[in-house]
């Protein structure tokens, strides 16, 4: 775009359809009545508004349709990982919480789960309806489900190199579908466990949350003198753009080291582009974790790093990236992969529909609801989708389920980064036209999937031991 302008076109693009949403959250009864975000409704406005201007008006060309596509969905990614880095920079309370692990065993087992249906359901396409269809497809499902739609097109982008056609496209169609499947699903599901399963639990009516919308509790928790001469929102970005350098660099030098290791180290590359987030987040629980030990050592005496200001950063990045995704969605990709994605995503949902309340019941003791209807929401569509499902039970914030929902997906991390490398194996085997690679993604994800089970249960029965003693 002339004069270096294409920067500020998107931001105020995507921040007019989020005007515009907002205006008709408030003023029109019917979105009011509805539980779709106001992000999503921005992005549905934004991507008619595209598809007028290619297909009714003429002022965008096919071309520059799909530019404009594919550099949202680059957006797309930054904008994950903006988010996640901002909620892994803040200060928490240090106890003990059990539920935070096993949020997290269950969250890798989710992936791995979610990974075997997607698996199964594209060979099974591939066999007997689509053979030219892209082997690794299925690995969409728990991308663009259990981990949102910035990791979906990071993936997809990557996947494109290698020969998936519409690879960043149909990956954000994916990724959007869960977001249906979250909202226009979740209700549904909410209701009828309410109705049949947790009949004493109290259903809040929508309009019973509006003293969420001006919230007197919350605390800053900054210290910076104002001798400093700096806003305390810079403080909070300087620390987040340093931790995006480090994750830069970091990836930068380590695919520099594997590449020349040939076709899985290009593979292994691709893959930590890709992961650009869950990097991120790691190198900011790091750093999170050195300022709390300097501190403690009186090496710093500032709290730099403010829970208020960093929760309404990431908020916002997690608004305009769903505002992004689901605007850069391609009706030509759409048609193109309509069956196989209409599948992939049916079977995806109602399975994770099943599975979220029988593993619910297996882990929580408490708040089982509430954690129920918030990982179906988080492995459907993003954590912002799991909050939106809990506020209709909890409009007050009382539960711990968004604390167990965002540090149990940090925890996952850690214990889930075999999956990094589990999905290198059917982007290798299809470059090598090798299918023995797809036996072998397999059995590594059903191998990862039992041992997580296992410390899950192990888990859930020490707790159970520990509280009986007590």
């Amino acid at each position: 775009m002339e004069n270096g302008w294409g920067v500020a076109m998107y931001f105020s693009g995507i921040a007019a359809c989020l005007g515009i949403a907002t205006a008709l959250k408030l003023k029109v009864r019917l979105f009011q009545k509805h539980l779709m975000p106001t992000s999503m409704l921005a992005g549905v406005i934004g991507f008619i508004a595209l598809q007028i201007g290619r297909y009714v008006f003429g002022w965008v060309t096919e071309e520059k349709l799909v530019q404009i596509q594919n550099e949202l969905g680059f957006l797309v990614s930054h904008l994950m990982a903006v988010g996640f880095i901002s909620l892994a920079l803040k200060d928490r309370n240090k106890k003990k919480n059990n539920d935070i692990a096993n949020t997290g065993y269950a969250i890798v087992i989710t992936y791995m789960v979610q990974g075997i249906l997607g698996m199964a359901v594209t060979l099974l396409l591939i066999k007997f309806f689509f053979p030219d269809l892209f082997p690794p497809f299925g690995m969409l499902l728990p991308l663009g489900f259990a981990q949102g739609p910035g990791q979906a097109v990071n993936i997809g982008i990557k996947w494109e190199q290698a020969g998936f056609r519409s690879g960043a496209n149909v990956s954000l169609a994916v990724a959007n579908l869960g977001f249906v499947w979250a909202l226009i699903g979740g209700v549904p599901f909410l209701n009828f466990l309410l109705k049949k399963v947790y009949k004493n639990q109290r259903k809040y009516s929508i309009h019973e949350v509006k003293d969420l919308e001006h919230d007197k509790h919350t605390q800053r928790t900054i210290s910076v003198p104002k001798s400093v001469h700096i806003d305390d929102l810079s403080i909070q970005l300087l620390l987040l753009g340093s931790v995006y350098l480090v994750t830069y660099l970091f990836i930068y030098a380590v695919s520099r080291l594997i590449t020349p290791l040939g076709t899985f180290g290009e593979t292994v590359s691709e893959m930590l582009w890709g992961f650009n987030f869950i990097l991120g987040t790691v190198f900011a629980i790091g750093l999170r974790f050195i300022m709390d030990k300097m501190r403690v050592k009186r090496v710093i005496r500032i709290n730099y790093a403010d829970n208020y200001l960093l929760q309404r950063i990431s908020a916002g990045a997690f608004d305009f990236m769903i505002t992004a995704s689901l605007a850069a969605i391609s009706i030509t990709v759409l048609s193109d992969y309509f069956i196989p994605i209409l599948v992939l995503t049916t079977a995806g949902g109602l399975f994770t529909m099943v599975y979220t309340y029988f593993i619910g019941r297996m882990i929580y003791g408490r708040e089982q609801l509430e954690h129920i209807i918030a990982l179906y929401g988080m492995w459907t569509g993003t954590i912002t989708t799991g909050i939106a499902l809990l506020r209709e039970i909890d409009p007050y914030s009382k539960s711990n389920v968004p604390e167990n929902l965002v540090l149990g997906s940090g925890y996952a991390i850690f214990v889930g980064f075999p999956l990094m490398l589990i999905l290198g194996l059917p982007l290798q085997g299809y470059k090598m036209n090798q299918p023995i690679y797809y036996l072998w993604t397999f059995v590594a994800m059903a191998a990862v999937a039992l041992i997580m089970t296992g410390l899950l249960l192990r888990n859930i029965k020490l707790n159970r031991k520990g509280s009986s003693a007590k």
